[in-house]
């Protein structure tokens, strides 16, 4: 399973897929659910807020929805213990850990559709537990 960030779900469930991400089952960490489910209920200003702006009905919908052979949701509780250990070993929140422990527990690799989601400390952190870090092109 690829984890992917809530850029990229958005891309994917709208049937743009990039060509640089392997053709792998993907999943979605269930944090990075919940903020695009935010900005859809509460829009705000920001760049997932414009993303989603640009959706209609039907497309909004899935993102709510998504069908699981196109998206899966990643089931946090399973990864808590291990998010818990890595936001006391590298600081951050539950965001970070929560997709550090999805990357560690589902191929080692986590992919972005937003170089701004990649931030020092999700890099120094995927660097020392040996995650690869990819930023698809948009």
């Amino acid at each position: 399973m690829i984890v992917v960030d809530e850029y990229l779900a958005v891309r994917v469930l709208g049937g743009d897929w990039p060509d640089d991400l392997p053709d792998e089952e993907i999943g979605l960490p269930a944090t990075r659910h919940w903020r695009l489910l935010q900005r859809v209920h509460a829009p705000g200003m920001g760049q997932l807020s414009r993303l989603l702006a640009a959706l209609s009905g039907p497309d909004l919908a899935v993102v709510r929805w998504p069908h699981p052979e196109v998206l899966q949701g990643i089931d946090q509780r399973p990864l808590l213990d291990e998010a818990a250990a890595i936001a006391a070993r590298y600081g951050g929140g539950l965001l970070i850990a929560e997709t550090l422990a999805a990357g560690l527990n589902h191929g080692s690799q986590l992919w972005f559709g937003n170089p701004a989601n990649v931030g020092r400390l999700m890099n120094a952190a995927a660097e020392d537990m040996g995650i690869a870090v990819h930023v698809t092109a948009v």
